[in-house]
């Protein structure tokens, strides 16, 4: 069966060529640019088959190949030319560019791949997407260290999928003596930025909208193991989003600092809006996802590499932490998911809904009024 992946899946092929064919990557600096002199010297790239481990030992003429048998342990050895590598390299990077759609599958790719040894797109054993054995510029010790691989060819990566467990749930609790006809307002409010008019709407008759749990208690629990104020800091940000209808985290963070709705004591400059963002920016870069368990353990140990819409590919080191974190802050966005709402009856669900994240409407509950608004951060660099 041919092998079929999205952009971002094909690009950990392209990374693993990319690293192969030109024996190092370079360290970015916080505006995604390499940074003069600082790269990190490729010595071997490590992968996990089904039935084999891999390794690629990068030769000055050469990529020596291991291939260990997981049942028998007996060792495949050839050789493969730098220039093979390269030249699919290339390739891969020309289909990526031109190929619009969801998934794509890469006949030629996947006939050097089988070459190789490589019989999926993905490390099959491992969270992370690629495990490299460095030589560290900063100390000359070789490490082997794992990192995940987000890319931005052709299209802007998600970082925080959505799904119907990332909606953050909010109370509006109306103004003394004033009544509210669900299905007219949200009738009136479906217009083209239609979450941020009825929030909107409802500011202008004094509701207040009170942040009140996350549908996903999964997410809820994992934003409380990264900080206990992460679940109210997402919440005071989303609801930025779309009152200021401005999606940069950059602008929504700012905007908590100025107004501080959750009274830290900034007296003295401390950022904590900003910190708390980052860490969460961090984790979820890392590995944290909305429905799996988050212990706070890293797979991708060595930190994040970026496949640029150029093909160029560069990394964030460990080390280099304060870059990749304003990388991470000065480059995402709150990304809008289809509401799943039904444009016949605004405020209703479509019969049958590509994506079941229900959220965006006023609705009523045991005498309560509530609107969720869905979390999805994707990056524009």
């Amino acid at each position: 069966m041919a092998l079929s992946g999205n952009k971002g899946e094909w690009s950990e092929i392209y990374a693993f060529f990319y690293a192969l064919t030109h024996g190092r990557i370079d360290v970015a600096d916080e505006n995604l640019n390499a940074v003069p002199g600082e790269y990190y010297k490729i010595l071997e790239i490590l992968r996990k088959e089904a039935n084999t481990d891999n390794s690629y030992i990068r030769n000055t003429d050469c990529i020596h190949v291991y291939i260990t048998n997981n049942k028998t342990g007996e060792v495949e050895q050839f050789d493969v030319t730098i220039e093979a590598f390269a030249e699919n390299s290339k390739k891969l990077l020309s289909y990526l560019k031109e190929k619009t759609g969801r998934s794509f599958k890469f006949p030629d790719i996947e006939e050097f791949m089988s070459s190789i040894k490589v019989h999926s797109i993905k490390d099959v054993k491992h969270k992370r997407d690629i495990t490299i054995k460095i030589e560290d510029f900063h100390c000359g010790l070789q490490q082997t260290l794992g990192f995940s691989i987000k890319s931005l060819i052709g299209h802007n990566s998600t970082l925080f999928n959505a799904g119907s467990g990332t909606n953050f749930i909010y109370e509006i609790k109306l103004k003394e003596g004033d009544t509210l006809d669900v299905d007219d307002f949200n009738r009136t409010t479906y217009v083209h930025n239609k979450i941020t008019e009825r929030i909107r709407k409802l500011d202008e008759r004094g509701a207040k909208i009170e942040f009140v749990g996350i549908q996903s208690n999964t997410l809820f629990q994992n934003l409380r193991m990264i900080d206990g104020d992460l679940p109210q800091i997402l919440a005071e940000l989303l609801l930025v989003r779309y009152r200021d209808n401005q999606s940069k985290l950059t602008y929504c963070v700012n905007k908590l600092q100025e107004t501080n709705p959750m009274q830290f004591d900034l007296s003295r400059g401390w950022p904590f809006y900003e910190y708390k963002l980052k860490k969460f920016l961090q984790d979820v870069a890392m590995g944290m996802t909305p429905e799996t368990v988050w212990t706070g353990i890293y797979d991708a140990t060595g930190g994040q590499i970026i496949v640029k819409d150029s093909g160029d590919v560069v990394c964030y080191h460990i080390y280099e932490q304060n870059q990749f974190l304003k990388f991470l802050l000065n480059s995402t966005y709150f990304e809008q998911p289809a509401t799943s709402e039904d444009s016949n009856y605004p405020g209703h669900p479509q019969a049958n809904p590509k994506k079941k994240f229900l959220y965006g409407w006023i609705y009523e509950e045991n005498g309560k009024y509530f609107i969720k608004i869905n979390l999805q951060v994707r990056m524009n660099a």
